[in-house]
């Protein structure tokens, strides 16, 4: 299922708080509970790769 859609909640969470969370389901259209249950999809992880370095401001992790 969606575990690197779930790593990148982890990973926004852990560099940038609740703030980067809810900045990432505004930039993917896809709350934490919903990732969770869509599959890591290519379209899914380059969506939330671009969303990740946008947040954080660094490169996305390689999951």
């Amino acid at each position: 299922m969606a575990e690197k859609l779930v790593k990148y909640y982890a990973y926004v969470a852990e560099k940038k708080g609740l703030s980067g969370k809810i900045e990432l389901a505004k930039l993917t259209l896809m709350p934490g509970p919903k990732a969770a249950i869509e599959p890591d999809s290519p379209e899914n992880l380059a969506k939330f790769k671009a969303a990740v370095e946008k947040v954080t401001g660094e490169p996305a992790p390689k999951y």
